[in-house]
C-alpha cells in the first residue's frame, strides 16, 4: 500500500513538494520518490511512497512510466498477472504497476477501469495529451483528495498531503455534517476547496479546468435465482475474491472478530491457504462489550494462530495524538480507536490483513433497515392527529426513547425514522446547536433532512434497498472504509477487503431484497457460513465493534470533554452541548455527541 501526490503550477520548491510527500510517509515506508514533470510547459512534480507488497525490488518504486504514461499508484489490481496476457510486451517487473501502464497504453482508461478487480487511487500523466488523470476504485477503498486554487492544481491520498496554505479555510457545511454524522459525506473535506474524488469517478485535468465522470454503477435490475442458488453463486464469487487477495509477496493475515462477515472471510480464507493462517481480534477490558471470547471459538475451530487484545481507557489516552494526526480531518467513529490498536498489533504479525467489511450493506444486516421500515409502516396507519398528539406526550416525556420519536411521529418520514438510528444530532436538532443563519448560509434553508445533510436522494421503491444503497454510497466509503484505511495505514498494514469486490458487490445488488431476508438478514452469508462451522458459533443476536463511550463520558472523559465545550467558538450554541453534557452525567445517553465535539480541531 502506498501513497501518492501531485502538485501543478506550484510555488513550492522541489524541495517542500519532498516535505509535503513524507508526511505521508506511514503509508508507504519502504521507498519516498517525488519527479519533477513538463505539464503545458509548466512544473509538474508527481510523488509516491511506497509500500511494498508486490515485486519487493527497487526497479517496482513509483513514479512509473512508459513512453505515453506516468503513474503513481496506490493501491492494489488483484487480476494484473491475468491481464498481461492481453499486452505483448517484454516485462520489466512483476509489478500491477507496470500492468496499468501497459493496459492504459493499449485499451484507454475505461476499457482499462472495467477490467480491473482491486482497489486503487491513481494519478496519471499523459504525456502526449498533456492531461492528467485522478481515478478513484469503484467503491472507495483507497482515499484520493483534489484541489483546485488560484490555477494551482493539487492531489493527495490523504489531507496531510497538502500544503498549509491550501488548507487555510474550513467548510461549514462539512462542519455541520460532521456533527450530524459523526463522518463529512460524498466529495466534502473539511477544508474548503478540497474534495474526494467520489468513489467509481475518474477527474480529467486539461491544465485549465477539472472534469467528472462516473465510471461504474450499482445495478437497478434484479434476477430471478432461487435461495439455494444465490447462496452457490454467492460462495463461489467470495471464494474467488479471497484468492485474489491472497495475492502478495508478503504474509497475509486476518481481522477475526467473531462476527459473521469476519468469520466467513477467515473461514474461506484457511480453506484457499496452503499454511495455517494468523488471525486477529481486540477485545474490551469491560465485558458487556468483550466478544474476543467469540473470535476465540471460531479461530480454534478453523485452525488459525489467533492473536487477541485488550483494549481499555489507557488505550484511548495513548492513541488520542496519533488519532488527531492519521485522520487529519474531524472523524466521530470511536471504534477507529480499537482499530488502531488492532492494526499496531497486527503489522508485528504480517504486513496485509483481510477485513470482513461491506456484509451489512450488501447482504442487509442493519437492524436499523427493518427499524425503520417496521415502523414506517405501523406508524403510516395511525391517524396524523392521533401521532400529533403521541408527539406531544413524547415530547414532555422523561422517557429517552419517547422523547426521540416526538418529532418523526408528527413529521412522519422514512427517513426521519431513519435519522433516530443514524445521526448523532438528528437533523431536526441542528438549529439547536447552529444559528438558523448558519445553517442556511451553508445549505440554503434551516429545515434540514437526513438526505438534505447526506446530498442523496431516494429512487426507489423498495426501502431496504434504498437504505443499503444509501450506506454503500455515504456510510461505507467515508465511515467503514475511511477508519480502516487511517488505522490500517498510521502502521504500514495493508487491508484487503474481498466481500467489496466489484464482482460480489454487482451479484448482491442484483438480488431481491426479499431474497435476500429470505431467512432473517445476512441470509445468504450466514448459509455460506452454515456450511464451514457449526450453527451455534455464530448464531447470536448482533453486536457492532462499539466502544464502551458512555462510561468513559460519566469518568475519564468527563473533565476533557467539559474544557473543549467551553471552549469552542461561537459558531456553537455552548449552553445547548452544556445541557447534553449535564443531562449525560445522569443517566441519558449523549455519548457519540460528545465524542464528535472532542474530534474538533
Amino acid at each position: 500500500m502506498c501513497s501518492i501526490l501531485g502538485y501543478f503550477n506550484t510555488n513550492l520548491s522541489y524541495e517542500d513538494v519532498v516535505k509535503q510527500n513524507l508526511q505521508m510517509s506511514h503509508r508507504g515506508p519502504d521507498n519516498s520518490t517525488v519527479k519533477e514533470y513538463s505539464f503545458k510547459n509548466k512544473k509538474l512534480y508527481l510523488g509516491h511512497n511506497r509500500l511494498s507488497i508486490q515485486d519487493l525490488a527497487t526497479h517496482a518504486n513509483q513514479p512509473m512510466e512508459n513512453e505515453r504514461y506516468v503513474i503513481v499508484f496506490n493501491g492494489e489490481v488483484y487480476n494484473h498477472l491475468d491481464l498481461r496476457r492481453e499486452c505483448k510486451i517484454e516485462w520489466k517487473t512483476t509489478s500491477d504497476t507496470e500492468t496499468l501502464l501497459a493496459l492504459f497504453t493499449k485499451f484507454g482508461i475505461e476499457e482499462t477501469l472495467s477490467k480491473l478487480i482491486g482497489m486503487f487511487a491513481i494519478g496519471l500523466f499523459d504525456k502526449y495529451e498533456q492531461k492528467i488523470y485522478l481515478i478513484r476504485d469503484r467503491v472507495g477503498i483507497k482515499p484520493l483528495y483534489y484541489t483546485l486554487q488560484n490555477d494551482e492544481f493539487a492531489f493527495a491520498s490523504e489531507l496531510k498531503g497538502f500544503s498549509k496554505y491550501l488548507k487555510q479555510k474550513t467548510s461549514n457545511k462539512a462542519l455541520i455534517q460532521f456533527m450530524s454524522l459523526g463522518y463529512i459525506p460524498d466529495d466534502n473535506s473539511y477544508y474548503k476547496n478540497i474534495n474526494k474524488l467520489p468513489p467509481s469517478h475518474y477527474l480529467v485535468f486539461d491544465g485549465f479546468g477539472i472534469k467528472t465522470k462516473k465510471y461504474w454503477y450499482l445495478p437497478t435490475n434484479k434476477i430471478e435465482i432461487s435461495f439455494d442458488e444465490a447462496v452457490n453463486q454467492a460462495e463461489e464469487l467470495i471464494r474467488s475474491s479471497i484468492k485474489y487477495r491472497l495475492l502478495a509477496d508478503v504474509e497475509v493475515g486476518s481481522f477475526l472478530s467473531g462476527g459473521v462477515d469476519s468469520s466467513l472471510v477467515s473461514s474461506l480464507m484457511q480453506q484457499e491457504s496452503t499454511k495455517q493462517i494468523k488471525t486477529f481480534s481486540i477485545g474490551f477490558e469491560q465485558k458487556e462489550y468483550d466478544e474476543s471470547i467469540y473470535a476465540k471459538e471460531v479461530s480454534k475451530y478453523i485452525g488459525s494462530e489467533h492473536y487477541e487484545y485488550k483494549f481499555g481507557i489507557n488505550d484511548v489516552f495513548n492513541l488520542l495524538e496519533k488519532f488527531d494526526n492519521f485522520y487529519d480531518e474531524p472523524f466521530g467513529d470511536a471504534s477507529s480507536l480499537p482499530m488502531m490498536l488492532l492494526c499496531e498489533k497486527t503489522k508485528k504479525q504480517v504486513t496485509v490483513a483481510l477485513s470482513g467489511d461491506g456484509g451489512d450493506e450488501l447482504f442487509l444486516g442493519y437492524d436499523r433497515y427493518f427499524f425503520t421500515e417496521n415502523y414506517y409502516n405501523k406508524l403510516s396507519k395511525i391517524p396524523r392527529v392521533f401521532r400529533n398528539v403521541l408527539s406531544i406526550v413524547g415530547k414532555y416525556s422523561t422517557n429517552d426513547k419517547l422523547q426521540k420519536m416526538s418529532y418523526p411521529l408528527k413529521n412522519l418520514s422514512q427517513q426521519n425514522l431513519y435519522s433516530l438510528l443514524y445521526s448523532s444530532i438528528k437533523p431536526w436538532e441542528l438549529s439547536n446547536l447552529f444559528d438558523k443563519d448558519f445553517l442556511i448560509e451553508s445549505f440554503g434553508k434551516d429545515n434540514l433532512s437526513l438526505l438534505d445533510i447526506l446530498d442523496f436522494q431516494f429512487n426507489r421503491d423498495d426501502l431496504i434497498d434504498d437504505l443499503s444503497r444509501l450506506d454503500f454510497n455515504r456510510y461505507l466509503p467515508d465511515d467503514i472504509l475511511t477508519k480502516v484505511d487511517r488505522a490500517s495505514m498510521a502502521y504500514s498494514l495493508e487491508a484487503r477487503v474481498p466481500l467489496l469486490d466489484h464482482r460480489v458487490v454487482e451479484f448482491a445488488y442484483s438480488l431481491p431484497s426479499e431474497l435476500k431476508l429470505k431467512y432473517g438478514p445476512k441470509s445468504i452469508l450466514k448459509n455460506i457460513l452454515y456450511k464451514q462451522m457449526p450453527k451455534n458459533l455464530i448464531e447470536r443476536p448482533k453486536r457492532g465493534f462499539s466502544v464502551p463511550l458512555k462510561h468513559w463520558f460519566r469518568r475519564e472523559l468527563k473533565d476533557l470533554t467539559f474544557e473543549k465545550i467551553n471552549n469552542l467558538d461561537d459558531k456553537f450554541n455552548k449552553e445547548y452541548l452544556l445541557k447534553l453534557f449535564n443531562e449525560h452525567q445522569k443517566g441519558r445517553n449523549f455519548e457519540y455527541v460528545l465524542w464528535n465535539i472532542l474530534r474538533l480541531k
